[in-house]
């Protein structure tokens, strides 16, 4: 277990919480969903007895096992029986540029996991392919034909709903 400060844990939060939070909201596309999320990989932090020799192997490890708990979360037998509204599809934004943000959005958490994966990490958390194969263990060439196969994927979608960037 990890021995934290409550100063040290909410460094860490604040630190982190945004890029879990995240990549929750991208499998769960519910929000109470994605809060729950976030607190049980926190928890896994916490929990863990792992070593981090650099900010970005500990960034990494929390990566993973945010994308590894929001797999598990929406695989769950139940969760497959229940049907949730999506909440940024009904909404309607005021500005014109968070509405085109929360439709590109809406077409990221529309791909395929293995591309999504990789648009979130590249465009989002502004993670390099490098740290993006790493974190995935996948090759650098893997990683670059997803990000490709994912761009073609969002373009066909944006043709298709309307969006022109």
């Amino acid at each position: 277990m990890r021995k934290l400060s409550e100063q040290e844990f909410n460094k860490k939060y604040q630190m982190y919480k945004n890029m879990i939070y995240n990549i929750a909201y991208t499998y769960a596309r519910n929000v109470a969903d994605a809060d729950d999320i976030t607190q049980d990989v926190f928890m896994k932090y916490l929990n863990s007895n792992e070593v981090f020799q650099t900010l970005d192997n500990e960034r990494f490890w929390l990566v993973r096992v945010s994308i590894n708990t929001a797999k598990s979360f929406i695989k769950k037998a139940w969760k497959q029986r229940v049907s949730f509204d999506d909440e940024l599809i009904g909404r309607i934004a005021s500005n014109i540029e968070e509405k085109k943000s929360n439709e590109m959005f809406e077409i990221v958490c529309s791909l395929p996991p293995k591309y999504k994966e990789v648009i979130i990490l590249y465009y989002y958390e502004d993670m390099k392919i490098d740290e993006i194969s790493k974190t995935l263990k996948i090759s650098i060439s893997n990683v670059k034909k997803r990000l490709e196969r994912g761009r073609i994927q969002i373009r066909e979608k944006e043709t298709k709903n309307g969006l022109f960037w």
